[in-house]
């Protein structure tokens, strides 16, 4: 009877090991996931903070932009292409500013 009840102890410490080593490998994989989805957020950017094409930018990306709205992204639409940065004070509502507050976030290649 010893030597049964010594390969019952035996089994059950061989998987408490094996379910401690299971648990060891899923706390590991959990923090390596929290890490990745921390740096994804991190590293992916702000969209509002982002370079814009306003030759090929949507509207509502373009209202995103400093002292733009609706309207102003409307009319940005409305007379592209743009060149360079200075041809978009040719556009009703954006002055001198205006554009300054913008010019960090324009990226203008010209279509």
């Amino acid at each position: 009877m010893s030597e049964a009840f010594d390969k019952l102890l035996q089994d059950r410490q061989t998987r408490g090991k094996q379910g401690d080593h299971t648990l060891r490998l899923a706390f590991i994989a959990l923090a390596v996931v929290g890490v990745l989805i921390v740096a994804f957020l991190v590293f992916r950017g702000d969209p509002t903070t982002r370079p814009l094409d306003v030759n090929t930018a949507t509207a509502e990306q373009l209202a995103t932009l400093p002292s733009v709205g609706p309207e102003i992204a409307k009319k940005i639409i409305n007379g592209r292409p743009y060149s360079k940065a200075e041809d978009l004070l040719k556009v009703p509502g954006i002055g001198e500013k205006t554009l300054e507050k913008m010019r960090p976030r324009l990226k203008l290649d010209a279509k």
